[in-house]
């Protein structure tokens, strides 16, 4: 049996002392001596059959009363914190104040726990949904792209290269008449138009296989590469062939080419359907952010520190994982963007600090209005996830398990049924019945 008492609470800091039971102490504290006398070794006693004041006189009393409380704290502890209801958020300081046989054992704990939330009045909210559509133009787009992708490169030699060609070229460039570094290549390609050096794109114009060419640029002042900002940079380019696109004819049977279409019709149905679903879940997700920054708006709430800190690690790390994926170091991150780690921190702290407090008025909204997610909500879950991403559900629940990510699905779930729980509270304005209205 475990008592507790709230000594102090200040912000997210909670003081508790706890107590447990003398008749617990008295029986974890046989427990210890019993183990212990198995386990070390004593001239002229058999193991197992050590009395108790010779145990204590080579070990001291004190090594079984530590041993005890090292026994008991866990699970009195958490006993404690599910009976005044508090959720910590950071490992507990623990001191012990009494441990002695006979005796209850009394310690004291000092532990940072979720931030109290004061929610608003939800049905107050009012948001205007703004949902994207799909076009005939959007799905003709994306076969021409498809279009695109299954095009060749045919080499053209009795014309002159014009806006869209594509130029095999080599080319170096010279500051002040010396070679950069690295900037030498061979048989690059570029396509007119869509160069990101606008000189290229309007100096190569009407240029033909085997032609040489000098190119000069002012490289920008607040261009990130601090080393070329404001320069005059000299490129030595030789055009070796030019290419254009060849298309395939937009019919029947180039739509059986590219999937398991019928017709010209079925694959523009089938981009249709796709792009659907992707742009229902582009404006789920933007009715979504803009409610909870509204409802974020009129809750009150002080974001612990250390739940940033965590968040903003979090983020640095899953950064890290992805330019790593990438063989991109982070060194050649923060130069490519024109920034450093302390920047980068202080402006993942500003999201961090927004997406936490969004979380904490999600869960406390659970907690108030009991809800709860159950194993068949988990499986469903794990079943979508497994059909997003193509696989079998089983291996997608035994990697979550394996990765400890079930607590965390099962967390997300229940914030999106509090999300649910909130849109039926607001009041949301179609912005198309306003419009047909005005």
């Amino acid at each position: 049996m475990v008592d507790v008492k709230i000594k102090k609470k200040e912000d997210n800091e909670v003081n508790l002392e706890i107590e447990v039971d003398k008749f617990e102490v008295i029986n974890q504290l046989e427990k210890v001596y019993n183990d212990l006398s198995y386990k070390v070794k004593i001239p002229g006693f058999r193991k197992g059959k050590i009395p108790k004041n010779i145990l204590n006189l080579h070990l001291g009393k004190e090594y079984f009363y530590q041993k005890t409380a090292e026994m008991l704290i866990p699970g009195s502890y958490n006993e404690a914190i599910k009976k005044i209801k508090i959720e910590p958020i950071d490992q507990p300081k623990i001191n012990i104040i009494q441990i002695e046989e006979g005796k209850p054992l009394i310690y004291e704990v000092n532990v940072q726990v979720k931030p109290e939330v004061k929610i608003g009045s939800l049905n107050e909210i009012k948001i205007k949904k703004e949902n994207l559509e799909v076009t005939n133009e959007d799905v003709e787009n994306e076969i021409k792209q498809i279009q695109e992708n299954h095009s060749i490169l045919k080499v053209v030699k009795d014309r002159e290269a014009k806006d869209g060609d594509f130029l095999i070229i080599d080319a170096e460039a010279y500051i002040d008449g010396k070679l950069i570094e690295k900037s030498k290549v061979e048989k690059q390609i570029i396509q007119l138009g869509k160069s990101p050096i606008a000189e290229f794109n309007k100096q190569l114009l009407g240029c033909k296989p085997g032609e040489e060419k000098e190119i000069k640029i002012v490289v920008p002042k607040d261009t990130k590469d601090k080393e070329l900002a404001g320069k005059e940079v000299l490129y030595k380019i030789k055009v070796l062939e030019i290419k254009e696109r060849e298309l395939p004819e937009l019919n029947d049977d180039f739509a059986k080419t590219v999937g398991q279409f019928k017709d010209l019709n079925d694959l523009r149905h089938a981009i249709s359907k796709d792009l659907n679903k992707q742009i229902d879940k582009i404006n789920k997700n933007n009715f979504e952010q803009k409610l909870l920054e509204k409802v974020a708006d009129i809750c009150e709430v002080k974001v612990p520190d250390i739940l940033i800190e965590r968040e903003v690690n979090y983020m640095m790390k899953s950064l890290e994982n992805d330019l790593k994926s990438r063989k991109i170091s982070l060194q050649d991150y923060y130069k490519n963007i024109g920034s450093d780690e302390e920047t980068v921190k202080k402006e993942y702290k500003v999201v961090a600090e927004k997406r936490i407090k969004q979380e904490l008025i999600l869960d406390k909204i659970a907690r108030d209005y009991g809800i709860k997610v159950s194993e068949e909500e988990v499986k469903d879950k794990i079943k979508a996830i497994a059909n997003e991403i193509k696989q079998d559900p089983l291996k997608v629940e035994v990697n979550l398990k394996k990765n400890n990510n079930i607590d965390s699905l099962r967390e997300n779930i229940k914030r999106e049924k509090a999300i649910d729980y909130i849109t039926k509270q607001i009041t949301i304005i179609d912005s198309k019945k306003e419009e047909k209205t005005k």
